[in-house]
């Protein structure tokens, strides 16, 4: 039986020899992708670049070749070869922002000799920076400003954060809850300033005793950005029983006529403008309260079907 001495002298002379063989002898070199980014290149309405950052193992006679599937059918879209020519292969690629997509990635030389998967979701989830909109509706005010037979003047206000400058469109729009009719629609101009708190603000004219959606739409480069919806309530109601559903309301349609306002493009909005004088205490909000108090229950109940 060997004693320790000599198995410990054995296993160091077994491993010199591993050693010394595994520098002297030549091995096989192994090509093989060593990591695949993708980075975008230019964002469109319909349509997004991507590009491919493909890092190989070492430059050698071998091909890289990009396949594209749809990713819910499995349909062949696209096949593209770039040959190696050194470590880093850039390629660019168009995309429709309308599917998702399996890109297959093959290092290949006579033989396939590696292979990756990429999946890309919700490319239309991306927005040209044109049309980015980058802010936040802090607060919503409704002032009513006085009454006039049966329509109410209300002064709208708007608070928002913004993370960066933007010129926007906004469009005001009073909707009657119950018929969805559109009763009055405002077009203000604003500039937003990166962080600032600014006020936009414009009045609106609907008929009293009704309950509203005051919806505002932000457009930029001639489409809607953003939508926001806030809940304006003028239906001087009774608080209703917990076992009453539902109140009829009594609809005058001709109270609701009203002309379409233009965009300021054809006819220029002077009823908006951005306020600067934030924190300053807005006068009139408890006769707002005294109309609207009785009938929030009722118009909450409605809402419930959003």
């Amino acid at each position: 039986m060997l004693n320790e001495k000599v198995v410990a002298t054995i296993i160091a002379v077994i491993f010199v020899v591993s050693v010394s063989t595994a520098l002297i002898l030549p091995h096989e070199k192994r090509m093989y992708i060593e990591n695949v980014d993708v980075k975008i290149a230019k964002i469109m309405d319909d349509s997004v670049d991507l590009i491919f950052l493909i890092k190989v193992s070492n430059k050698d006679n071998a091909t890289v070749k990009i396949i594209v599937y749809d990713l819910k059918t499995n349909i062949l879209l696209e096949e593209t070869s770039v040959p190696v020519k050194s470590k880093e292969i850039n390629k660019t690629l168009r995309f429709d922002k309308s599917r998702d997509y399996k890109v297959k990635i093959v290092l290949e030389s006579g033989k396939v000799l590696d292979v990756r998967y990429i999946n890309l979701r919700y490319l239309n989830t991306l927005i040209p920076s044109e049309k980015e909109l980058k802010i936040v509706l802090k607060d919503v005010d409704f002032k009513i400003l006085g009454v006039e037979g049966d329509k109410v003047k209300v002064l709208v206000r708007y608070y928002f954060d913004s993370l960066r400058d933007y010129n926007v469109d906004f469009h005001v729009k009073a909707v009657q809850y119950e018929s969805n009719v559109l009763t009055d629609e405002k077009w203000v101009e604003a500039k937003l300033e990166g962080g600032k708190t600014v006020i936009v603000e414009t009045n609106i004219s609907v008929v009293k005793n009704y309950c509203y959606l005051i919806k505002l739409e932000a457009w930029r480069k001639d489409s809607i950005v953003k939508i926001w919806k806030s809940i304006l309530n003028l239906s001087p109601t009774k608080k209703i029983p917990k076992e009453v559903v539902e109140k009829e309301v009594e609809f005058e349609v001709e109270k609701f006529i009203s002309t379409p306002t233009p965009k300021p493009e054809i006819y220029p909005a002077v009823m908006g403008e951005v306020r600067k004088d934030i924190g300053k205490p807005t006068p009139g909000f408890e006769i707002l309260a005294l109309i609207i108090a009785g009938g929030v229950a009722l118009c909450l109940r409605r809402l419930g079907k959003f």
